[in-house]
């Protein structure tokens, strides 16, 4: 943009005059003659060590002469908590009225971004979303604010409801999309709808962060935005490996607990791991000892070594080398269930059972227990901390100075071949490793191990992280196209920064229009405003609103977490005839998705009536982690079923969800009200369900097998079926078909 929207002060003075900012005797004042007193306050002396202070000038000279601006921020640059406090104070001193919105990925983000800057504010520890704040939080199911709110840190999804309507955010002023980089759908879908959104509210101002991104990328996007570059402030981190691990630990694998494991329900040629990468890996290590070439080579890097982590950790505690990095340390995990492992591990030790602190940081868990994390432990103690990828970005641990990092993450994919969206565990990118790593050095020299090859790092893993435009499904997407009434479903996604294929936004509409969310012409239907509340493609969203209808709706949500999941059953080799019987006797009504709904009630029960799942998960052939990841996936898609309105919860229903929701380290689970739930154990009812809600997705028997009604292909079921070899069943419903080698 070549034009300024915003005017300068009218007395014509520069902006430098106005923010003048002075530094004497360890307290730093904001000076300027039209800030009311109300407002002044006291800056912290850790804010001055924060770069971002010293660049305030700029940063507000730029955001004033255009309307969009691209922050691109090194890690310890203050870019999240300094950009929007920095813009009310600056809006304020002009006294001018302001709304700013700083939108974050998670909900844990916006949370303790808004209390760390209304402390720097000077508020009290309890203003925060009061009348006597400025700062307030906008997160699903909870709105901290109030009328007097004039910065507010919300999830990136809010915003995109708030853009459902038909204000054009005219109450907000400002607009801060922090962590671009993370290329969510949400983000990037906020960033069509704000380039169209800009040319109608010129007076909007825009501005992205990131400490990662390609700034130059996002800002021809938005036509030649300015980019600001902030330097951080960060210490060298010395950067370990696998192999390094293995050296210094002197691990070897036990053949107890390390029988290599089948999903059951997999398909075989998505199977993407290569165990030769080890080995390849371990040829070129000479300068490593035989023991630890031999353990490389036998290990699988797919696999998490919760045994060796601790033991690492041990190591490090211990070793004149590396002990002076023991005083936080950071474990970056995949998702809750291995969180919950590796915790129970480490209590279970003695050696962490004195002078240790350990914190589980996950959105599970409550706001106070994690609170406790971020504290710099008294003299003598020293502190474990155990996150998700959360913790590369989301928010800062001050006092980190070791991290080890499993190298994993959790992410949903959307496989366009069979038209269905998975949850799975895969390898982070050189540039999430990169960004993990620098975690360690945010106080002195850091200390990080990376429990993956260097091999892996260098040649295999991909520089950056898909964008998950590119790998989700875009049904969600293309109703809200709709919803917010920008233009063509194709016409608008193929102006992404990204942009999907024409085919697998095609294929969207196409499923859109057979599950009827959208018209042949494309116009929503009433069902499809309904699913566009959900976060599931839309035969999963439709067996979730069904469900509810008709009072299966644990059965329902229970199903739709494993379709987006998997299954729970495994055998280890060798064993899969033993898995297959297991499997059969929790067979229920001749249907494979309420088989593995009949296994996770008997889970349940072990788990709500035992201490322990072991002996449960073994005898049956299930996955105590894969039930667990389940379980925390029902619970946020009923938070998103309470939130569409859709299921109405009493009073104390809500607190008792939020409470079990936000409990600490133990599993709870949450007993949904019988109004909604009198049919789930009623295999009729259940059946019919998931047959219309899977609808038009039918098999009717020809001959010896099955064809699919849709495309007159001819199926054979898999042979971990329940109903393989059953000769008297006519019709079938299916979520997905997957090509095997059997």
């Amino acid at each position: 943009m070549d034009h300024a929207t915003s005017r300068l002060p009218e007395d014509g003075e520069d902006d430098r005059k106005l923010m003048q900012v002075t530094r004497s005797n360890h307290e730093c004042n904001y000076l300027c003659g039209s800030l009311d007193n109300k407002y002044w306050r006291p800056w912290s002396e850790s804010r001055w060590l924060l770069f971002a202070v010293r660049q305030d000038g700029k940063t507000t000279l730029c955001v004033y002469g255009k309307e969009h601006v691209t922050n691109e921020r090194v890690t310890r640059s203050g870019k999240s908590t300094q950009v929007p406090s920095f813009l009310l104070e600056h809006q304020l001193s002009l006294g001018r009225p302001c709304k700013i919105y700083c939108t974050e990925p998670r909900r844990i983000s916006a949370i303790s971004l808004a209390r760390r800057v209304s402390e720097e504010l000077g508020e009290g520890r309890g203003d925060l979303g009061t009348a006597r704040s400025l700062v307030g939080y906008s997160i699903r199911l909870e709105s901290n604010t109030s009328k007097e709110t004039q910065l507010v840190y919300a999830t990136t999804g809010i915003v995109m409801r708030m853009l459902e309507g038909s204000n054009e955010l005219r109450e907000i002023t400002h607009l801060v999309l922090d962590e671009v980089h993370e290329r969510t759908i949400d983000s990037d879908f906020l960033l069509i709808v704000l380039k169209k959104l800009l040319e109608t509210r010129k007076d909007l101002k825009v501005i992205l962060m990131s400490a990662t991104v390609d700034a130059e990328r996002f800002s021809n996007y938005l036509g030649r935005a300015p980019v600001l570059n902030v330097p951080g402030r960060t210490f060298p981190v010395q950067v370990k490996y696998l192999e390094d691990a293995l050296e210094i630990t002197d691990y070897t694998l036990s053949q107890q607990g390390h029988e290599k494991m089948t999903d059951l329900d997999d398909d075989p040629i998505e199977d993407e791991h290569d165990p030769s990468t080890t080995q390849k890996a371990a040829k070129d290590l000479r300068q490593y000892s035989a023991k630890t070439r031999n353990t490389l080579s036998q290990i699988d890097e797919y696999q998490i070594e919760f045994e060796l982590i601790v033991q690492l950790i041990g190591r490090i505690a211990v070793d004149p080398t590396y002990v002076n990095y023991s005083k936080a340390i950071l474990v970056f995990l995949p998702g809750i269930a291995e969180i919950r492992t590796l915790n129970d591990l480490l209590l279970g030790e003695p050696f962490f059972q004195r002078d240790w602190e350990v914190y589980p940081l996950h959105s599970t868990i409550a706001t106070e227990d994690q609170e406790r994390a971020f504290l710099v432990p008294p003299p003598g103690v020293r502190k474990i901390v155990l996150a998700t990828n959360i913790a590369e970005t989301g928010i800062t641990i001050p006092d980190v100075t070791c991290v080890i990092d499993t190298g994993k993450h959790r992410e949903m994919r959307f496989d366009e071949r069979r038209q269905l969206s998975r949850l799975i565990d895969t390898f982070i990118s050189r540039a999430n490793a990169k960004q993990r790593r620098g975690r360690a050095g945010r106080v002195q020299e850091g200390l990080c191990f990376h429990m993956f090859t260097k091999y892996r790092h260098d040649q295999l893993m991909s520089d950056q992280q898909t964008p998950e435009m590119l790998r989700l499904s875009l049904q969600d997407l293309a109703i809200r196209v709709k919803i917010c009434k920008i233009g063509g479903i194709e016409e608008t996604l193929g102006q992404a920064l990204d942009a999907p294929s024409a085919k697998n936004i095609r294929r969207a509409i196409d499923a859109l229009v057979d599950v009827r969310a959208l018209t042949a012409a494309e116009d929503l239907t009433p069902l499809g405003y309904q699913l566009a509340r959900l976060p599931l493609d839309v035969f999963l969203g439709k067996l979730i609103l069904q469900g509810t209808i008709f009072k299966c709706l644990d059965m329902a949500i229970t199903v739709a977490a494993i379709l987006s999941s998997k299954s729970p059953f495994t055998a280890p080799f060798g064993q899969r005839a033993q898995a297959d019987q297991a499997r059969k006797a929790f067979k229920r009504a001749d249907s494979d998705l309420l088989t593995v709904y009949n296994a996770y009630l008997g889970w349940k029960k072990v788990c709500q009536t035992q201490s322990h799942d072991f002996q449960y998960c073994k005898k049956n052939y299930l996955s105590s982690q894969t039930l667990s990841n389940i379980e925390d996936l029902k619970g946020q898609l009923l938070v998103s079923l309470v939130d569409a309105g859709f299921l109405q919860l009493t009073h104390d229903e809500r607190q008792q969800l939020n409470r079990l929701r936000y409990s600490s380290r133990r599993r709870h689970f949450f007993e949904l009200p019988q109004r909604v739930n009198i049919n789930s154990d009623n295999d009729l009812v259940s059946g019919a369900v998931i047959a219309w809600s899977f609808y038009p997705k039918l098999l009717l028997r020809e001959n010896k097998g099955y064809r699919n009604v849709g495309n007159n292909q001819s199926i054979s079921l898999q042979p971990s079926s329940v109903n393989k070899g059953n000769q008297d069943l006519k019709w079938l419903s299916y979520y997905h078909i997957m090509q095997s080698k059997q």
